[in-house]
């Protein structure tokens, strides 16, 4: 018999439920050939902050490859497949020369675009360095993070420059934290804004602002470049109108991380631009720039000191900066996505509408991953010499005067007018958009359009 519409559903059916599933694995598996991982190559990655390289070769693994990356003498630097050409020894304990690298097991010698300088004690007219090519990739070097293309050389892009990586008054420190498990589960966090109400709010204690653990509203808007989500919140008298970024395939941008929408201001920008970048599909390593400045930490709550190798200045983020007690009592960011399993299982998942950007990035995803591999060609937004336009912004305002509307309709409202001013001017010089972001927020301010 079946159960009515009102009844109570039937507990302790642990036996029943399961446990198992397969991965989804269009979109988790990043190994070389695969539909995702193929996808991940045609965009420039970052490997390794530059502070990590010494005067030896730095193993290193990207995208299930693993590589070696060296900086030789005349300041040139290298990422090349790890193993030997010649008998498979690993390079890590290659001899860094004026030029390339020398494997210390026979002597062969690597430029650092993977050509054969010398095949050791083979004679220098050996048709060996003719016809030998070791495996290599391109690299960019910029604010203290080394970048590498790993795709087809035929297929490489210019290497993308964000609009907010060089703002007047910002500094930028580079950090590099290890997450054991897929990529996507840490990417994906960044369109699951419910979550900093829940697990940085209301389950472990506030640990950002206590702003961000007030109730809001939430959309999802489409860019040029991946994804937002707004996020609209009364703060005292004050809207609060918040857009955290997701730039396709992996990047993402976030807000100021301890803001309480204390003081008006408008199109504030990043205070985190980093990757989500698969070391293999079990383990990720997330690489970027911490921002600071006075106007995105006006209490001095961030601490450019504790950012660096496996650390940052806000918590839940890696295993090891508290005690296991303390991180199941105040679990962050780190215990949520890796406690997913190392690969989580979309096919166990019961969705809701709070998860409504979850979804929309795993639909926009997975739209491109099925384009490339169906042989159509990958839009990169950067035209040569160009910065990119970004859409990270917060903007605080006054609380709209004289309006009756309720405070749900109040803030929908100004968070779809303020998130299309954000889109529509991308394109505008970054004083023209801040203008006409104030010029909107002052309408809503006013009580305009309500």
């Amino acid at each position: 018999m079946s159960q009515s519409k009102n009844s109570r559903q039937v507990g302790f059916q642990g036996y029943h439920r399961p446990i198992h599933g397969e991965p989804d694995s269009e979109l988790t598996d990043t190994d070389r050939g695969t539909p995702c991982g193929e996808y991940l190559r045609r965009y420039w990655q970052p490997v390794a902050m530059s502070s990590e390289l010494s005067d030896l070769p730095l193993a290193v693994e990207l995208l299930g490859e693993p590589l070696v990356l060296f900086r030789d003498l005349s300041g040139n630097l290298g990422l090349l497949h790890r193993h030997c050409s010649h008998r498979g020894a690993s390079l890590e304990y290659g001899i860094v020369a004026e030029h390339g690298l020398i494997c210390c097991y026979h002597g062969w010698h690597y430029a650092v675009d993977g050509t054969l300088i010398r095949a050791g004690s083979e004679p220098e007219q050996s048709p060996l360095c003719k016809n030998i090519v070791h495996g290599a990739y391109p690299t960019a070097e910029r604010n203290g993070i080394i970048f590498a293309y790993l795709g087809p050389p035929e297929h490489q892009p210019e290497v993308p420059v964000y609009d907010t990586e060089n703002l007047e008054g910002v500094t930028a420190v580079p950090f590099s934290i290890t997450t054991p498990c897929n990529w996507l589960q840490v990417y994906e966090n960044t369109q699951d804004p419910i979550h900093v109400l829940h697990l940085h709010a209301r389950s472990s204690g506030v640990q950002f602002g206590e702003a961000s653990g007030l109730d809001q509203e939430i959309e999802y808007k489409t860019t040029p470049v991946g994804m937002i989500n707004v996020q609209s919140r009364k703060v005292g008298d004050r809207l609060w109108v918040r857009s955290t970024e997701s730039i396709l395939p992996n990047g993402n941008q976030t807000g100021a991380i301890f803001e309480e929408a204390e003081t008006e201001k408008y199109f504030q920008r990043s205070a985190v631009l980093r990757w989500m970048v698969p070391v293999n599909n079990t383990v990720t390593r997330t690489i970027g720039w911490r921002f600071f400045s006075n106007e995105l930490d006006p209490r001095g709550q961030a601490d450019p000191n504790q950012v660096g190798k496996e650390k940052i200045d806000f918590i839940g983020q890696t295993e090891d900066e508290r005690p296991y007690a303390e991180r199941q009592r105040q679990p962050g960011d780190y215990e949520a996505q890796v406690s997913q399993r190392s690969i989580a299982v979309h096919a166990l998942e019961n969705h809701g509408s709070s998860d409504a950007g979850v979804v929309r990035i795993r639909h926009l995803l997975r739209k491109q991953v099925r384009a490339l591999h169906n042989g159509e060609g990958l839009k990169h937004s950067q035209p040569v010499g160009a910065t990119i336009s970004t859409y990270i912004q917060d903007s605080v305002m006054p609380w709209p005067r004289g309006v009756s509307a309720d405070e749900t309709t109040i803030l929908r409202n100004a968070g779809e007018r303020v998130s299309n001013v954000v889109i529509e001017s991308g394109e505008e010089p970054s004083a023209e958009r801040k203008r006409q972001i104030l010029q909107a927020c002052n309408g809503i301010a006013a009580g305009q359009g309500f």
